[in-house]
C-alpha cells in the first residue's frame, strides 16, 4: 500500500511542475526596460529616447513590448532597420485594471467590476529586443476610398459605460454592535458609488449618445451589491419605465443584463436617463453600484472625441466608414484594428473623415487614435535589467 501511495503521489504531483506561471514570459537572457503607464491612450517613444537608453541602433523589427505577461502590438515608423532621428515606436497603452485582482477574491464573481484595480492604476510595461522576429506589429494598410463602391455603414453597436470610484466598498459585513467586515476579498469589495438609499435613487444621464433609431434594440448591464442587513428589491428604470425589479437582500449582489429594451423607452435619440434604487421598508437601507453600461445602435458621430473605441462584426465585403465630429486637430487620424493588426490612415480631404477597409473575415475591434503621449524610458520611470528575482518586480 505504501508503494502504491508513493507512485500515486508522483503521478498527481508531476503536472504541478509543468504549469504556466505569471512570469513565464520572461526570457532571462534579455534586458527589459521598464516604464509605467497610468492612463489609457496612444503612446510614442521617440528615437532620441531609445538612443539615450542605448537602443538607438536596434533594428525596428526587433523591438518587443510586454504588459502583464502578454505581448503588446507596436507600430514602428519604419518597418525595418535602425530608426532615424525623426522615427518612433507607437502603441496603444492601457492603464492597470482589476483583472489581476480577481484571483484575490474568495469567489471571482464577487468582484463587481474589474475596470479599476484595488492596488494601483499604474501598469508596468517592459520593452526588450527580440532578434528572432515574429514580434507583434500594427502594419499600415491601404485606405482605398477612391475605389470604394460600398454604401456608408449606417450605425455601429456602441457601449457607454460608467465606472464608479467614489469609495472602496468594504464588502460583506455583520452588525455586531457596529458593522464588522470580512477580512477576505468578499462580496462587493472594490471601487463603487457612494451608498444609495431608498429615498434617493442614483440617477445618471447618458448625454450625446447619437442613437440610430433603425437598429437593433438596446440592452443595459449593471452590477450592484447590498450594503446593509435588510430585505430589499433593486429597481432599475429608464426614465419612468422599470426595466428590472428583483430581490437582492442583505449583503448579496446582482450582476444583470437586461436585453431587448423597447425603443419606446428612448423618447430622444440624444440622451437617456437611468436610475438605480433599493426598494425597502427600512429607510436606512443602502446599496452600491460599481458599474453600468448601455449598449445600443449608434450613428458614426464621435462627439469631438480624440480617441474612440468601437466594434464591428465580421464582413465578407468590407466596410465604408464616414465619421462625423472626430476631433483630430492638425494631426492625421489613424484607425487601429486591434484584431488583425491593420493600421489605416483616414482620408481628411473631405469632411467628415472617411475610411474604406479591405475585406476582412474576423471580428473587428477598432480604436481611433489621435492624442499622443510622449514617453521617456528614464524620466520618472525605472530602467531595470533582468534577470532579477521575480519578487522584486513592482
Amino acid at each position: 500500500m505504501k508503494k502504491l501511495l508513493i507512485i500515486f503521489f508522483i503521478f498527481i504531483s508531476a503536472p504541478a511542475f509543468t504549469q504556466t506561471y505569471p512570469n513565464s514570459w520572461i526570457d532571462y537572457s534579455k534586458t527589459y526596460y521598464k516604464f509605467n503607464i497610468g492612463q489609457t491612450g496612444l503612446y510614442r517613444i521617440s528615437q532620441s529616447i531609445l538612443n539615450a537608453a542605448g537602443l538607438g541602433a536596434v533594428p525596428a523589427e526587433q523591438f518587443q513590448l510586454w504588459r502583464n505577461g502578454a505581448e503588446v502590438g507596436l507600430y514602428t515608423s519604419v518597418s525595418s532597420g535602425p530608426l532615424n532621428s525623426s522615427d518612433y515606436i507607437e502603441f496603444w497603452g492601457i492603464m492597470n485594471d482589476g483583472k489581476a485582482d480577481t484571483k484575490l477574491y474568495r469567489n471571482p464573481d464577487y468582484q463587481l467590476s474589474d475596470y479599476y484595480s484595488l492596488e494601483t492604476d499604474t501598469a508596468a510595461y517592459f520593452l526588450t529586443v527580440n532578434p528572432t522576429g515574429n514580434n507583434l506589429r500594427f502594419v499600415n494598410s491601404p485606405n482605398n476610398v477612391a475605389g470604394n463602391s460600398l454604401a456608408p455603414e449606417p450605425y455601429f453597436i456602441n457601449t457607454k459605460s460608467v465606472y464608479y470610484k467614489s469609495k472602496i466598498n468594504p464588502d460583506l459585513g455583520l452588525p455586531l454592535g457596529e458593522y464588522v467586515y470580512s477580512s477576505s476579498y468578499d462580496i462587493g469589495e472594490g471601487w463603487t458609488s457612494n451608498d444609495i438609499a431608498p429615498c434617493c435613487p442614483l440617477s445618471y444621464l447618458f448625454d450625446s449618445i447619437y442613437m440610430y433609431t433603425g437598429g437593433p434594440l438596446a440592452s443595459f448591464n449593471f452590477a450592484v451589491a447590498g450594503n446593509a442587513l435588510n430585505i430589499r428589491n433593486v429597481r432599475v428604470k429608464i426614465y419612468n419605465n422599470v426595466i428590472d425589479d428583483e430581490p437582492m437582500s442583505n449583503f448579496t449582489y446582482l450582476k444583470k443584463q437586461v436585453l431587448n429594451i423597447p425603443a419606446s423607452y428612448f423618447p430622444s435619440p440624444d440622451h437617456v436617463l437611468i436610475s438605480i434604487q433599493p426598494v425597502s421598508s427600512v429607510s436606512t437601507d443602502r446599496i452600491v453600484t460599481s458599474t453600468f453600461s448601455l449598449t445600443y445602435p449608434a450613428k458614426f458621430n464621435f462627439n469631438h472625441k480624440k480617441n474612440y473605441y468601437f466594434e464591428l462584426p465580421s464582413t465578407a465585403t468590407g466596410n465604408y466608414l464616414v465619421i462625423d465630429n472626430f476631433d483630430y486637430g492638425s494631426a492625421t487620424p489613424v484607425l487601429l484594428d486591434i484584431t488583425s493588426g491593420a493600421r489605416y490612415t483616414g482620408d481628411i480631404t473631405t469632411t467628415p473623415v472617411v475610411w474604406c477597409s479591405c475585406v476582412m473575415t474576423v471580428y473587428w475591434i477598432f480604436t481611433f487614435v489621435v492624442a499622443l503621449n510622449v514617453l521617456s524610458l528614464c524620466d520618472s520611470v525605472a530602467v531595470r535589467q533582468l534577470p532579477l528575482p521575480v519578487n522584486t518586480f513592482t
